[in-house]
Order: C-alpha cells, then sequence, then structure tokens
C-alpha cells in the first residue's frame, strides 16, 4: 500500500507502572519536535499492509545483535541514544522502525532483529542522499541481491523516506529517549506533564491517498452508481412506454380512428395513384372522363379527349398501346343547384347536356367536387384536407411511414382539450342560433363562395345575377397579377332551376366545345396558393423540426433520455 505522507509529533504518555491509563497526549509542536514529510515516500514492499488504513506506532531503532559489525558502520548515522525497545515500557505498543540503508547484511540485521517486536512499518533512508526524493522503488540501489525476494519475506510494509528526513528522524529520536527531565524544554513541559511521563516521537504514515479512496468518496460513488442505475432503468422504461404509444398511434391511424392532419398533427399528402382512383366525370351527367392535361401535368392548355375519338384512334400493330384504365365513378353526382361551383376558383360548373359536353370535376371521398385543375396540385404537393368540410381525402388506413414522438405528444395532447373544445362549442352553438341553415359540410365553405338568399328543394340556392370569373385569365401563363374582378349581383328574380343550365350553357360553352379552366403552370400555383388559404393555418410539415425549433436546449437534452418529455424521430 503506497504511503504519501509522514508525521512524526511528539507524546506524552503515562508509565503503566503506576498508571493504568494508555492515553497518548500530543505536545504543543513550539515546545516540542514535529516533522512532516509528503509525496516524496517510495513503497518498497506493501507487504502487510491494510487497504485505507494509517500507519501509527512510537519511533524506534532496532537493537542489532551484539558484536555485529553493523553496529560500527551505522555509528556515523545512528547516535547512541537514539529510543530503542529498552527505552519504551513494557508494552506491546505499536512501533514503526527506521534504520540507514548500508549494505544488504545491515539491512537484513535490522529487518531481522525487527520481526521479533511489534512493528507496523518500516522507515529506510540513504544517509548520503542528497536529493529531496529517495530512488525509485524499481532502482537498483534498494536491491539485496535475491531478485527482490526480500521484498515479500518479512510481514510488514516497507517504505524509503528521503536521506534528510531519516537524520532529522535519527537526531530527534536521541533527543526524546530519556525521562522527562532530559528532554528539550522539560522545565515547560513539566508545569503540564509528571516527570515520571514518557516522551517518544509517534509516528503517522498516510495511506489513504494510494489506491483506496476514503470512505467518503467511496460511499459519493455508491450513491452515483445507484442515481445512474435508476436513471438507466427510468430511460429504458420511458423509451419502451413510447414505443407502445407509437404503435398505438400507428394502429389507430390505420383503422381510421385519427387523422393525422385534420388534428393538425402532421401534414400528409395524396400520393399521385391514391388520386388517379378518385371519380373523375362530366358535371351534371356523371359520364366518366379523364383529361389528359391534368394526368401529365403539362403546361399546356386543357384538352378533354373525346371517349368516342379515344376508342376509334388507330394503335400501331408494332408496339400495342396498354389497355386504358376504368375511370372511378362514384354513386353521387351534385346536382347544378346542390355544388354549382368551384370553391377554388369561383368558377360555374357547366352542366353537361346535348351538344355540351360539360365541365369535367374531380370528386373527393367527402363529395365535394372542384376542377381537376384547381385540386390535384394542391391535393398532391400542400395537403390531403378538403378545402371544404377539412376531411382527409386519403383512403381508410394509410399511414405515413414514420410515426414520432412529437406525433404521439400532439394527438395525446389534442385528446385531451377535445372534451373541453366540444363542450365549449355546443354552449356556442345554443347560445347562437344560425342565421342561415346549411346542408352537408358545404355549409362552412358557402360563405366564402357568394350570398345565398333562398332555399328550394332544402338546398341553398344563389342570388340571381351572372359573375365574374375571379381566377387568372387563360390567355398567359405568365399573366399572374390580373386583379380580380367583382360585379354586384342586379336586383332581379331567382333563377329557376330550369333556366341555370341555359344560362351555364350561354355563358360558358361555344360551339359545342367543352369549357375547362386552363391547366399551364400560372394557373395551378394560384389555384394551390387559394385552397391552402380556404385550408388556413396547416399542420406542420414535420412536427419533429418544428419542436426543435422552440425548444431550449437543455430540455432537447433532457429529451433524449426521456422520450416521454421531448421530441426524438424513432420508428
Amino acid at each position: 500500500m503506497s504511503a504519501t505522507a509522514l508525521q512524526v509529533i511528539t507524546v506524552a504518555f503515562p508509565n503503566p507502572e503506576w498508571s493504568n491509563s494508555n492515553t497518548f497526549e500530543r505536545i504543543n509542536s513550539t515546545i516540542s519536535f514535529y516533522h512532516l514529510t509528503t509525496f516524496t515516500l517510495r513503497t518498497l514492499s506493501s507487504a502487510g499492509a491494510q487497504p485505507g488504513a494509517s500507519i501509527t506506532g512510537l519511533l524506534y531503532v532496532p537493537t542489532l545483535p551484539a558484536n555485529d559489525p553493523c553496529i560500527e558502520a551505522a555509528a556515523p548515522y545512528v547516535p547512541q541514544n537514539v529510543t530503542r525497545q529498552r527505552e519504551l515500557p513494557n508494552v506491546d505498543y505499536d512501533l514503526i522502525a527506521v534504520a540507514p540503508w548500508l549494505s544488504p547484511e545491515c539491512v537484513r540485521g535490522y529487518l531481522d532483529s525487527a520481526q521479533s517486536d511489534p512493528v507496523r512499518a518500516f522507515l529506510f533512508y540513504l544517509p548520503n542522499n542528497s536529493t529531496g526524493a529517495p530512488p525509485e522503488a524499481d532502482d537498483i540501489a534498494w536491491s539485496l541481491g535475491d531478485a527482490d525476494d526480500w521484498k515479500q519475506q518479512y510481514g510488514y510494509p516497507i517504505y524509503a523516506i528521503p536521506g534528510q528526513s531519516g537524520n532529522t528522524l535519527m537526531q530527534g529520536s536521541s533527543q526524546y529517549s530519556g525521562n522527562m527531565t532530559e528532554v528539550p524544554h522539560a522545565n515547560l513541559l513539566l508545569e503540564s506533564y509528571d516527570s515520571r511521563e514518557y516522551v517518544r516521537l509517534f509516528a503517522e504514515l498516510d495511506t489513504t491517498g494510494g489506491t483506496t479512496l476514503p470512505s467518503l468518496w467511496v460511499f459519493l460513488l455508491v450513491v452515483l452508481g445507484i442515481l445512474l442505475a435508476v436513471i438507466g432503468f427510468t430511460s429504458l422504461v420511458m423509451h419502451y412506454l413510447q414505443r407502445r404509444r407509437r404503435q398505438a398511434l400507428r394502429r389507430r391511424v390505420a383503422n381510421g380512428e385519427v387523422d393525422l392532419e385534420a388534428l393538425g398533427i402532421k401534414r400528409l399528402t395524396v400520393p399521385q395513384e391514391v388520386l388517379d382512383k378518385m371519380p373523375l366525370y362530366t358535371y351534371g351527367s356523371g359520364a366518366p372522363a379523364v383529361p389528359s392535361s391534368v394526368a401529365r401535368e403539362t403546361n399546356t392548355p386543357t384538352t378533354i379527349r373525346d371517349p368516342e375519338l379515344a376508342a376509334n384512334k388507330l394503335v400501331s400493330p408494332a408496339r400495342p398501346a396498354a389497355p386504358p384504365r376504368s375511370p372511378s365513378t362514384s354513386s353521387y353526382h351534385p346536382t347544378p343547384l346542390q355544388q354549382p361551383t368551384c370553391a377554388i376558383c369561383l368558377d360555374d360548373f357547366v352542366p353537361g347536356s346535348v351538344g355540351n359536353k360539360g365541365t369535367i370535376v374531380r370528386e373527393l371521398p367527402c363529395h365535394h367536387i372542384f376542377h381537376p385543375e384547381c385540386v390535384d396540385t394542391f391535393l398532391r404537393d400542400s395537403s390531403s384536407l378538403c378545402p371544404m368540410c377539412k376531411k382527409s381525402a386519403l383512403p381508410k388506413g394509410y399511414c405515413p411511414r414514420v410515426v414520432t414522438n412529437a406525433m404521439v405528444r400532439r394527438e395525446r395532447l389534442m385528446r385531451r382539450i377535445r372534451p373541453a373544445t366540444d363542450a365549449e362549442a355546443e354552449e356556442e352553438g345554443a347560445a347562437a342560433a344560425p342565421s342561415v341553415p346549411m346542408s352537408g359540410n358545404a355549409g362552412g365553405a358557402a360563405t366564402r363562395m357568394r350570398p345565398w338568399t333562398q332555399f328550394r328543394d332544402g338546398f341553398p340556392r344563389r342570388s340571381s345575377g351572372r359573375r365574374v370569373v375571379s381566377s387568372p385569365p387563360a390567355t398567359s401563363a405568365d399573366n399572374n397579377s390580373q386583379p380580380m374582378a367583382e360585379i354586384p349581383n342586379p336586383p332581379s328574380a331567382t333563377i329557376p332551376r330550369r333556366g341555370l343550365s341555359r344560362l351555364h350553357s350561354r355563358s360558358a360553352t361555344t360551339g359545342g366545345t367543352t369549357i375547362q379552366p386552363s391547366s399551364n403552370a400560372t394557373r395551378r400555383e394560384w389555384a394551390r396558393q387559394r385552397a391552402i388559404a380556404m385550408l388556413g393555418r396547416p399542420a406542420p410539415l414535420d412536427p419533429d423540426a418544428e419542436e426543435a425549433q422552440r425548444t431550449p436546449g437543455w430540455r432537447k437534452a433532457l429529451r433524449s433520455v426521456f422520450p416521454a418529455a421531448g421530441g426524438t424521430r424513432n420508428r
């Protein structure tokens, strides 16, 4: 066990012949011997040392056998009146031996002599060592010629101290080997102590700074280890629970119980293959039709293929064309009075009739219809919600590939606040009755389309008069700064149902050709931006990125350990 400090003090203790007390009292260092050596000790052997315990004992010099030649060799370094075993009480007090390191024979003589004494440690020093620290433990100066076998032969630890410290201890031991009246400052000591008491040097070797930590640090490390184990276990449990929550949310989305975008959790878009399956037909007749310009997303104006011409078109026999896809149909076809206008561009639909093919419309799963030139780009690139009723256009069971912890937290928050929001909405609805009843999900969007004045057959009808188209003109693809023109409705009688189609036919058709909005890039972008404005504040495209922007750094670090308190992208 390595030693880091050696402290030698002067103590007074009673003579066991006349007192049964074994109390050691330290004498003030201003009138007694005191010596301290730190960080200059070398551990030659740690045999018999106890970890974490300081080594203490009365300082003495072992007595060599009579006629030993080492007595004469050690005489220049060991005073004749140093403290020996005979100058100590006949009691097995713990002892610490000190001796000069001379020849290998003399060193073994000192070690063998100390074997019969209650020695707890042995201190050696090189008498001629002039440096501040003794040589290293593996230096040849400490060799006894037996390949260091002597280091394991004796049952007590052996240390090396600087030569100057060894000489100082020898001089101090010679001064405090007699009775109380012979030590330095005896007159002052006799005023406080009995003359029959012993005054000797007491040594303490500090080994707690070695490989063994103090008990306080051990306790702190144990507490820290337990705390880390609790944090790690809690983190694992929370990660597991959050994974279960992500799986549960994915399952509920797949079952159609949760609409992520409608709840403002994550913005979704409609894939092109899903968009192609939505019904596309002629307004008013229900005849399926597919506008080629919409399907290819070109910048040329839209042209509607005649089904009869398409069926009679010649196909090269060398490269047969793929069979045409059967257009999707719908069982719901709004009449001109139910949904007469595209809510995005505010252009009237032209019903199909004899000599007039009518307007091609796209029907969403919520049964709202729009120009495909207006709604397709919006659904594919911006949002999966209907601009009118805010219902999802995605099929039931459609779930995003990645479900994150941020999405789970948003959904749980919406679930908590939904009952309170529904209760407030019911109270407000009961307090203020609607002035104009609307049918279906189109009621909220009808107020944004035009004023409604009359009702007929259970459906609202618009006031009479013709409105100028508010979408950009189709004459130029780059003219997207045309201001919206609005002509007030003249105060005339309501147009009958049978006259509405004639009005549309007269104003929206020319020579029997189909009137369809332009499909150039400028108009598609204008329609997409208008649909986004109708939708209001969209759901975040990346909930985790939006959450990370407004989250402090310390909270992000906390959430990386405890996912219930933060958002990490996990599958």
